[in-house]
């Protein structure tokens, strides 16, 4: 099952990040016959990959290309449709190719049972809701949090010269990262990550020339790494009394 998987991945990784041409990527907006030439790379792949079981394999083949062909299009629809999200298009066409891969796996070996009770599993739940807490409620709590302030006046007229939810997707990986390296018992990370901040956040610091906006800066990484800390620690609480 293994092996299949990893020849699947293999293709699909060679195909659509080595021998695909940033002039495919763009032209095939505008003419077909580039994405035939994708498709036909990413078929010959396959073929040489499972040459030596082609003759019982062939249905794998056909199925993963028809899959890629329909996805693909799917993605040119995406990307004309929503011009300026390329990287969520680019994350669900991924996700998609991965999950067809999967599913000609499932296709010749059936679905593990394995599968089905190590997704309902104390273990995976513990993760899956870790994951939820520091990607989603995390931003809402700071953002009620911080509300009291934001609509302050000095904060309202203060110019916003940052990229768009960059604050955001900063607070969510810091936290990620503080709750792997809980995981893993690297702690001096939690100190390394706070430092580095630190040392970027120092211009805005002296740039801000108040009292408020240093404060709103230093409240707000801290309050993102307790979160961090604290799921973090449940986590790990979670994983060794629960499981």
């Amino acid at each position: 099952m293994s092996i299949l998987f990893l020849k699947l991945l293999l293709a699909h990784v060679i195909g659509d990040f080595v021998l695909q041409p940033s002039r495919w990527v763009t032209r095939r907006k505008e003419h077909v016959r580039f994405l035939g030439y994708h498709i036909a790379v990413h078929v010959g792949l396959l073929v040489v990959l499972f040459l030596p079981t082609l003759s019982t394999q062939w249905p794998v083949v056909l199925f993963v290309s028809a899959a890629h062909l329909l996805i693909d299009s799917l993605k040119i629809y995406l990307e004309q449709k929503w011009p300026l999200k390329p990287f969520q298009v680019f994350v669900a066409d991924q996700f998609l190719h991965v999950l067809s891969l999967v599913a000609a796996v499932v296709f010749v070996y059936g679905l593990p049972e394995t599968w089905v009770t190590q997704f309902y599993a104390a273990e995976t739940l513990c993760y899956v809701i870790a994951l939820l807490l520091t990607c989603a409620v995390s931003p809402i709590t700071l953002r009620v949090f911080f509300s009291k302030w934001t609509t302050e006046a000095d904060f309202e007229t203060k110019p916003k010269a940052s990229l768009q939810d960059a604050g955001l997707l900063i607070g969510i990986m810091e936290r990620l990262l503080i709750v792997l390296f809980i995981q893993v018992g690297f702690l001096s990370g939690i100190g390394f990550l706070l430092g580095a901040k630190s040392i970027f956040r120092f211009g805005d610091l002296t740039k801000a020339k108040d009292t408020k906006f240093t404060e709103y800066i230093l409240v707000g990484t801290l309050a993102s790494f307790v979160l961090g800390i604290v799921i973090g620690y449940a986590l790990k609480f979670g994983l060794t009394y629960l499981t």
